[in-house]
């Protein structure tokens, strides 16, 4: 099974670095994780003590194919990114970059995730959340209706 990561056009070098550690390479290789795809923005993680195979990339101009191939997406809470995999409905755990000043990515996230559409952490908590949560989405997010734009114009 395959696990993506992205940090967007973000900088969330914790993210990034928390993916490559003991702990949560221990738990991806519990629930059946071989491979890991990081999309790292300018970060640069030391993956040689990865028990998992591991890409990475800073930046490319499209990771839907990341995303599509992926088994578990583990994403920054951007609005885009989190939209652009609830519509491919992968299962998605956001992680919230609690030092951003003024963290709407909180409220989004808990939105989310009382919508049963996401799982959320931080990067503290990430590796109990990756324990516990099914590796199935929730819920189907509700397709976007393209019309409503042109309608009110």
């Amino acid at each position: 099974m395959r696990v993506f990561v992205t940090v967007g056009t973000t900088k969330f070098d914790d993210l990034v670095h928390v993916m490559c550690t003991e702990e949560i390479q221990n738990v991806l290789t519990e629930r059946g994780f071989t491979q890991m795809t990081i999309q790292s923005g300018k970060a640069k993680p030391d993956v040689r003590g990865c028990k998992l195979e591991v890409d990475v990339y800073d930046y490319k101009s499209s990771i839907l194919e990341d995303m599509k191939e992926a088994n578990l997406i583990v994403s920054h809470a951007g609005a885009g990114t989190c939209l652009e995999v609830l519509e491919l409905n992968k299962k998605l755990i956001v992680v919230v970059n609690d030092r951003l000043m003024d963290n709407h990515q909180t409220e989004l996230a808990e939105k989310l995730g009382e919508g049963g559409y996401v799982e959320y952490s931080s990067v503290v908590t990430l590796a109990s959340v990756l324990k516990t949560c099914p590796l199935q989405p929730y819920a189907s997010f509700p397709k976007t209706d393209s019309t409503l734009f042109s309608n009110f114009l």
